[in-house]
C-alpha cells in the first residue's frame, strides 16, 4: 500500500518498500518440469520448431534428445540430427544411402554377436557415459579387437591409451581409432576417410555412424534397452 500522493514521493515508498539486495519482481527465474514424451504427444507436424518454413541446417530441435530417450525418433532422422554439421558432399551423399537402407532394413548393431557381446560389456557401466558407451559399441564390432580390449575395462571406464593391437585387420585398426576418436578426442579418422568407400566398407561405415550418434544422443539413438 501506497501513502503518497504525487508520483514522485509513489516511486522512492515503492522503491523502500522493497526487500534490500533482491530483484524486483518480474525478473526471477522460471523452473519448467520437463516433459515427458511418448507416441501419444510427440507429433512433429505439431512442433512450432518443424512449422517454420525456414530452418537453420546447422540446429538442432530443442526436444530432440528428449525424444530420442522415449525412443520416439528413428535412427535415419537420429543420424541426421547428429551430422547437420558436417557439410562433406561426399560424406552426406555416403550418408544419405546409409539412411535409406536404414529404412529398409534397420540395423542397431552389426550383428547379432555384437549385441550380445556389447550388452555383456555394459554391464555395471554408467550407461549415461556417452563417450564410454560409443568406444565400447564400436570396440565390440569386432571379436579379435574385443578379445584384447576386454581387459582394460575399469570401474568408471576403459583405458584405450593401454590398448596395444598387434596384427590386427584393418577393420579392426578403424574401430579402435574411431573408438579413441569419439571418446578421447584424438583425430585418426577424418570426414575425408569415412567418405571413401574403399577405405570404410559399407557395414564399417553403419556402425561407425551409429557410434556417433550415441556419442552425441547416447544409448537411446539406438534405441538399445
Amino acid at each position: 500500500m501506497l501513502f503518497a500522493d504525487n508520483p514522485h514521493d509513489r516511486q522512492i515508498e515503492k522503491l523502500m518498500s522493497q526487500i534490500p539486495n533482491f530483484k524486483p519482481r518480474g525478473h526471477g527465474i522460471y523452473i519448467y518440469e520437463e516433459k515427458e514424451y511418448s507416441a501419444e504427444n510427440c507429433f512433429c507436424r505439431e512442433c512450432t520448431y518443424r512449422r517454420k518454413k525456414k530452418r537453420n541446417s546447422k540446429t538442432a530441435p530443442p526436444c530432440i534428445e528428449q525424444r530420442i530417450r522415449a525412443g520416439e525418433v528413428p535412427l535415419g532422422e537420429v543420424l541426421q540430427e547428429t551430422m547437420l554439421a558436417i557439410t562433406h558432399p561426399a560424406f552426406k551423399s555416403r550418408l544419405k544411402e546409409y539412411i535409406y537402407e536404414t529404412e529398409i532394413m534397420y540395423m542397431e548393431f552389426k550383428n547379432e554377436r555384437h549385441q550380445v557381446v556389447f550388452t555383456e560389456a555394459v554391464q555395471g557401466l554408467n550407461r549415461n557415459d556417452k563417450a564410454l558407451m560409443s568406444a565400447l559399441y564400436l570396440l565390440t564390432a569386432d571379436g579379435k579387437l574385443w578379445s584384447v580390449a576386454r581387459r582394460h575395462i575399469r570401474k568408471n571406464g576403459i583405458d584405450l591409451k593401454q590398448i596395444t593391437l598387434r596384427n590386427s585387420s584393418e577393420a579392426s585398426y578403424t574401430l579402435f581409432c574411431c573408438a579413441k576418436d569419439l571418446a578421447i578426442g584424438t583425430k585418426h579418422l577424418t570426414i575425408s576417410d569415412l567418405s571413401d568407400t574403399e577405405l570404410i566398407s559399407p557395414m564399417l561405415f553403419g556402425v561407425i555412424c551409429n557410434a556417433m550418434a550415441i556419442r552425441r544422443y547416447g544409448l537411446g539413438a539406438i534405441q538399445f534397452k
